[in-house]
């Protein structure tokens, strides 16, 4: 069995720390939003109070991984809008159920 490994770029785990610092931040929901695991948050937290500078030498480089690009903020605020398109389309699906209902009644 073989394992996968994922290579997050620098800045990706410089912001993740960023972020983790803010306070009334919970770190398993960071974690979760930003779809590693926990203890990987801390672990390079560590990493960084001890190595500063020297720290993610093992990181993917910018140009070679395609995910993980998009910030919290920026994953907070697209979930947003998608929760606006998916209210509005349950309306437009309420009146459309409204519609059909009235125009059996009309049928018959």
């Amino acid at each position: 069995m073989t394992r996968k490994y994922t290579a997050y770029t620098k800045a990706f785990k410089l912001e993740a720390i960023r972020l983790a610092k803010q306070p009334n931040i919970c770190i398993a929901k960071l974690a979760r939003d930003l779809g590693v695991r926990r203890n990987m948050i801390y672990w390079w937290r560590l990493e960084l109070d001890k190595k500063q500078d020297k720290s993610f030498k093992r990181t993917a480089s910018g140009n070679s991984t395609s995910h993980h690009k998009a910030t919290h903020i920026e994953l907070l605020q697209q979930n947003k809008q998608l929760q606006k398109e998916l209210d509005l389309a349950r309306i437009e699906n309420d009146i459309l159920k409204k519609a059909k209902a009235y125009f059996e009644t009309l049928k018959n």
